[in-house]
């Protein structure tokens, strides 16, 4: 071990030195903040319950049975479930509850209309078009669904239980909010979401992993003028012939393979895309790494309630 001193030279750590011990002078002040990280402190808006239930004009109600429920309401319980994790049953009862302590004169929608609307609830959360971001960030990430108790037998006679996953594309922008997402099945390419991710957004920079990485990719970007930084694979190996007109992909390849990741990181500040690394973190560490619905729409709906929350 090396103690580093102020005038920035090294010296050896004496073994006989001990490492300081810290002691807590504080104790009644640390209890309470031990105490409080178990508090949940709700703050509900006072025009909850307005548009909380459907108005119908009489001349053009529908014919059949009409809904009681707004989708302003749908949206309300099923974040509440996402955030907790709660059954739907379990949602149910937490958010009455929870209503009837607060003195509101608003019900939670039954569970099972909760699951029926689920599916075919509108959302959608618009993008700052005339806004240029500096730079954007996307990657991918599984999501696990629900697959019960089925259990299978592989070719060497172990069982094992199957587990499904669906990928959670998103990119954001340099101050770490999610500014689209996409739900697809685990097998899907992550480069095929790119383009229609670019559609509504605007960037000078877009930074992704080497998942993105190949020649159209880079074309397709510097027509919509927007600088590629994609880190080049470890495997990918070219031979220079100094007759020959590289692409900038392969300059990219070039300069990796020649001075190393480090140098490459470091002139591309790459360090930056960790900001869609620890997206994911707070994303999973919230909400958890698995689907509480069992339906593809449904599916849908809780991922993009969960990444514009």
């Amino acid at each position: 071990m090396v103690e580093v001193m102020r005038t920035g030279k090294k010296k050896p750590f004496s073994d006989s030195r001990k490492r300081s011990n810290y002691r807590v002078t504080n104790n009644r002040e640390y209890n309470n903040i031990l105490r409080n990280r178990g508090r949940i402190d709700f703050m509900i808006s006072k025009d909850l319950s307005y548009g909380w239930y459907e108005s119908y004009n009489v001349m053009y109600r529908k014919v059949g049975g009409q809904r009681r429920y707004s989708n302003k309401a749908i949206f309300v319980c099923l974040e509440i479930r996402y955030l907790f994790r709660l059954k739907l049953r379990q949602a149910q009862g937490f958010i009455n509850w929870l209503f009837e302590i607060l003195g509101l004169s608003i019900s939670c929608p039954d569970y099972s209309t909760l699951s029926r609307r689920s599916k075919s609830l509108d959302i959608e959360f618009e993008i700052e078009r005339d806004k240029k971001f500096a730079y954007v960030s996307i990657d991918s990430t599984g999501v696990q669904t629900y697959t019960g108790n089925e259990w299978l037998e592989n070719k060497h006679g172990k069982s094992y239980k199957r587990r499904i996953w669906k990928k959670l594309h998103i990119i954001i922008d340099n101050e770490g909010n999610i500014l689209a997402n996409e739900m697809s099945e685990h097998t899907s390419d992550d480069r095929s979401h790119l383009e229609p991710f670019l559609k509504d957004i605007r960037a000078h920079e877009l930074l992704a992993d080497p998942g993105y990485d190949s020649e159209s990719i880079y074309q397709m970007l510097r027509k919509r003028c927007i600088k590629p930084t994609i880190r080049p694979p470890n495997h990918e190996t070219l031979v220079r012939m100094d007759d020959k007109e590289y692409t900038e992909r392969q300059k990219q390849v070039f300069y990796q393979q020649e001075k190393g990741y480090h140098a490459w990181r470091i002139k591309n500040n790459y360090g930056r895309r960790e900001l869609v690394e620890n997206t994911f973190f707070r994303f999973k560490n919230s909400f958890g790494s698995h689907f509480l619905s069992r339906e593809d729409k449904s599916m849908n709906t809780e991922l993009k309630i969960k990444c514009h929350w």
